[in-house]
C-alpha cells in the first residue's frame, strides 16, 4: 500500500487549537492630533489665497484693458481743443475782472459838481487794484466848497474824500486839491454790466 503523503505544505488545521487575533493598539495625544489639523488648516488657507491671488491678477489685468479701451475711444485732438479753450475763457475772464471803465465816475464828478466849482486837473490811478483820484481845482466861495464837499463825504462811491492846499487864485477863487479813493464797482466793467444786466 501507499503510504498516504500530503501534497501541500500548507496545514488544513491550524497548528494550535486557538487562532489568536492581533490587534493594534494607536496611541493619540493632542499635539499631533493639533499638529495635524495646523497642517490641514495651513495647506487649504494657502490654496485658498493661491486661488485669490489668481483672481486678483485676472481681474487687475481685465480693468487695465478696459482702462486702455476707454482712453483709445476718447479722441485726443478734442481734449486739445478743449483745453485751449478753456485756457481763453480763463484769459477773458481775468481781463473782465481788472477791466474798468472811467466813464462812469467821470459821468458821477459832473453829477457831484456844485455849479460854482471848476476842475483844472485831475488824476486818476489803480494801483494795486485801489482806484484813486487827485483833482486840482477852484471855487468861486467857500461856502460852495463847503456844500461841495458834503456832497462827496456823502456820496457812496467816493471813499475818503480830502480838500487840501487851499491858496487864492488871481481871479480871487479858491484854489484846493483833493485826494479820494474810488469804490472798484464804480469803474468795474464787469459789474457795470451786470448792473445793466439787472435793470433788464
Amino acid at each position: 500500500m501507499q503510504p498516504n503523503f500530503q501534497t501541500s505544505f500548507i496545514p488544513k488545521k491550524p497548528v494550535s487549537g486557538e487562532s489568536e487575533k492581533v490587534s493594534a493598539v494607536h496611541d493619540t495625544d493632542i499635539f499631533t492630533l493639533a499638529a495635524t489639523l495646523t497642517f490641514i488648516v495651513t495647506a487649504l488657507l494657502y490654496g485658498g489665497l493661491y486661488f485669490y491671488n489668481n483672481l486678483l491678477v485676472k481681474q487687475i489685468e481685465e480693468a487695465g484693458k478696459q482702462l486702455e479701451d476707454a482712453r483709445s475711444a476718447i479722441l485726443p485732438d478734442k481734449i486739445k481743443e478743449l483745453i485751449d479753450a478753456d485756457s481763453r475763457i480763463a484769459t477773458v475772464s481775468g481781463l473782465l475782472e481788472r477791466h474798468v471803465v472811467n466813464s462812469k465816475m467821470l459821468t458821477l464828478l459832473g453829477d457831484l459838481a456844485v455849479t460854482k466849482l471848476q476842475f483844472n486837473d485831475l488824476t486818476y490811478t489803480n494801483k494795486t487794484g485801489s482806484p484813486a483820484l487827485k483833482i486840482n481845482g477852484e471855487v468861486q466861495t467857500y461856502n460852495a466848497l463847503a456844500v461841495q464837499q458834503d456832497i462827496l463825504t456823502k456820496n457812496e462811491y467816493i471813499k475818503n474824500p480830502i480838500f487840501s492846499n487851499f491858496t487864492l487864485s488871481e481871479a480871487g477863487n479858491i484854489k484846493f486839491q483833493f485826494n479820494s479813493s474810488i469804490d472798484l464797482s464804480l469803474v468795474s466793467y464787469k459789474k457795470s454790466v451786470e448792473s445793466l444786466n439787472t435793470e433788464q
